[in-house]
């Protein structure tokens, strides 16, 4: 079987999940293949509830890094009234990603991995659940996107498990942003923020 961060040969199971948040519901369509198809998340929730209640700054611009099938980048480009870009390296869910863009009425501009590393995207909010299950080398590589790509005072949050190494992904954060914060946690999950 394939991981849910590469593409998947076998054949679709498409299905739809709804998504109630801040009393709105979004109906996403998800596929075998990609991370968490049966529902969102319990991290994704904790993260979007982490940053919406945080809501760092007034960003005109934001990135969601490793989209999904696009529960992240659509909530927040919502509820914060922004045209997100959304980044996804599996092609099972970009094709998703224009689907559930449109069913939600969002703008967003979605481009896989090559497309973004070839651009030159800033944002003024970085938001990531990483693929955790490529390895920790992948999601140090994000930390340090995010660094790279935000504006000066733009906000990095990350979503993480204790038990998936949040003591050395929060060390990374600090020595990356000269600073780190833990802006929500529950059960087990933690919502960690970076400043330029």
């Amino acid at each position: 079987m394939s991981h849910y961060f590469t593409t998947d040969q076998s054949a679709h199971d498409y299905s739809e999940i709804s998504f109630d948040f801040n009393g709105e519901v979004y109906r996403f369509k998800t596929d075998r293949g990609v991370f968490s198809k049966e529902r969102v998340d319990y991290g994704t929730k904790t993260l979007l509830e982490g940053v919406v209640a945080d809501r760092h700054g007034n960003p005109s611009s934001m990135i969601d890094m490793g989209a999904g099938y696009g529960p992240v980048g659509i909530v927040l480009g919502r509820v914060l009234k922004l045209e997100p870009v959304m980044v996804e390296v599996n092609e099972d869910a970009i094709a998703l990603l224009h689907d559930n863009v449109e069913r939600n009425h969002i703008d967003a501009r979605i481009l896989s991995r090559e497309e973004y590393d070839r651009s030159d995207v800033p944002a003024g909010l970085y938001v990531t659940n990483p693929p955790f299950r490529a390895g920790k080398d992948t999601v140090m590589s994000i930390i340090d996107d995010g660094h790279e790509r935000l504006e000066e005072g733009g906000a990095f949050y990350m979503v993480v498990q204790k038990k998936q190494g949040m003591k050395s992904y929060k060390s990374a954060i600090e020595q990356k942003f000269g600073n780190v914060s833990t802006v929500m946690k529950d059960k087990g999950y933690y919502v960690l923020k970076g400043i330029k």
